[in-house]
């Protein structure tokens, strides 16, 4: 089994005390967000988030993601309904890694 991953404020942390500034100056923004670990879903599940990009729908309660080609093409990418809800920083830009689609109200 491998080693449980060294993340973390309690590892990485100079990144989450710049990160805790940044969300104190910002308390009402802030309030919205959290930090994640992305690394999870690329060495658990072997994604390629700059071939992929996770799809979350909502159902019976659960938030279930799956992983789809960003390439254009049938049934690749995310529905146009959809809404971006995980950015990285990637070579200077945000780039959307995860969209929610929410269901419309009943």
């Amino acid at each position: 089994m491998k080693a449980k991953p060294k993340i973390g404020p309690a590892h990485d942390t100079a990144l989450f005390n710049d990160i805790q500034a940044v969300f104190e100056k910002y308390p009402d923004v802030a309030k919205n967000y959290s930090i994640g670990y992305i690394g999870g879903v690329v060495d658990v599940m072997g994604v390629d988030l700059d071939r992929q990009v996770g799809v979350s729908t909502v159902r019976d309660g659960e938030i279930v993601t799956k992983y789809v080609d960003r390439s254009p093409g049938p049934r690749s990418g995310p529905p146009e309904e959809a809404g971006c809800f995980r950015w990285v920083w990637r070579a200077g830009e945000w780039v959307c890694v995860a969209y929610i689609v929410v269901p419309p109200p009943t």
